[in-house]
């Protein structure tokens, strides 16, 4: 009896803790400087698939062919534009938070991500692992 009950208390442990953090969760960012994410960012490149020719967008002002907007509460607004006008095409919304390691995760938690790094005032979306692509930002009107 005494082992069944120790073999069901270990169980239970073995439980709670195989079931902790450690996953790609957000994460409050620590030690990580996101004050240079935050804010509006355009794609002007996109390399999509490896080897293979950048693409250039053109961009208008406030508006290119998509937008991402960084705030301080994790949130990330993605908006793709019909044209040159600034009408919307398409609207949504994901996240970013920082991983274990430091870096810059975008995405839906607990679902995908690909990586940020930021560098002389560019920001470079890394997908080449699940989606094979790389996109390159700047701010508006740069």
């Amino acid at each position: 009896m005494r082992k069944l009950i120790a073999l069901a208390f270990t169980a239970i442990i073995v439980c709670f803790t195989a079931c902790s953090g450690n996953d790609d969760s957000p994460n409050s960012a620590q030690n990580t400087d996101t004050s240079q994410l935050l804010g509006k960012w355009v794609i002007y490149k996109g390399i999509y698939g490896e080897g293979t020719q950048p693409i250039l967008y053109e961009s208008n002002g406030e508006c290119g062919r998509q937008i991402l907007e960084f705030n301080g509460n994790g949130e990330v607004t993605e908006t793709l534009y019909s044209d040159n006008d600034c009408n919307i095409g398409v609207a949504g919304t994901y996240f970013w938070w920082i991983l274990d390691d430091g870096n810059i995760a975008f995405g839906a938690p607990n679902s995908y991500h690909h990586i940020i790094t930021i560098s002389n005032g560019e920001l470079i979306l890394d997908a080449s692992e699940e989606a094979d692509y790389i996109k390159y930002y700047h701010r508006p009107n740069n």
